[in-house]
């Protein structure tokens, strides 16, 4: 008998053990399924901004050749000193340039890589949603924000305010985000060569 009642014993604990660990297994099943989640929503797309780092398919660092590759001659272009920017259209739209800083390491390095890139169509946006349309408190709610600059165009005066993380944001006198520059993190926005147009570029 107490064999019987030893053996029934050992049955109950395996029961309760296995059960257990059913339960556990339930418990994090959501937490793994939550994290390829986050995972693949922050993989980079045609659209998405990381600061520091990306527009879309261009990255910080790269040869100019990627881009010509994607997007073909520029609609406008300017340089001087191993330092060029380009600016293109997409699907004709004169309101939201595309446009891009390319530099020289001359003497050390002769292909001219992506410093800066600007966007000003609202398609592009950050994890957080942050793009052109958003406001300067939303924003300011993510990222220090540094005035560097203004600059007028069409009548218009604009303040650029820099993130250290690596974006730089163009906002008009109603404090909406009109244009976001990608640039390499801890990087100063240059005067020279600016991305931001002091007049609206002739596409030819």
């Amino acid at each position: 008998m107490n064999q019987f009642q030893n053996c029934i014993g050992t049955f109950a604990v395996a029961m309760v053990l296995v059960a257990c660990g059913e339960g556990n297994r339930n418990n994090n099943q959501p937490l793994q399924d939550s994290t390829a989640s986050v995972s693949q929503s922050l993989l980079p797309n045609d659209h998405l901004l990381i600061p520091g780092k990306s527009a879309g398919r261009f990255l910080i660092g790269d040869a100019d050749s990627t881009i010509f590759a994607e997007l073909g001659k520029p609609d406008f272009g300017d340089a001087a000193m191993g330092k060029a920017v380009s600016i293109w259209y997409p699907n004709g739209k004169r309101n939201q340039p595309l446009s891009i800083f390319t530099s020289r390491d001359m003497g050390n390095d002769e292909t001219a890589r992506i410093k800066q890139i600007r966007v000003t169509s609202p398609d592009f946006q950050t994890v957080q949603s942050i793009g052109v349309g958003s406001s300067l408190r939303e924003i300011s709610d993510i990222y220090p924000l540094q005035i560097v600059e203004t600059y007028d165009l069409d009548g218009q005066t604009y303040t650029v305010y820099n993130a250290n993380e690596g974006a730089a944001f163009e906002v008009d006198t109603a404090y909406r985000c009109v244009a976001i520059i990608i640039h390499e993190t801890g990087a100063t926005i240059p005067t020279y060569l600016p991305l931001h147009p002091t007049s609206t570029p002739d596409p030819g």
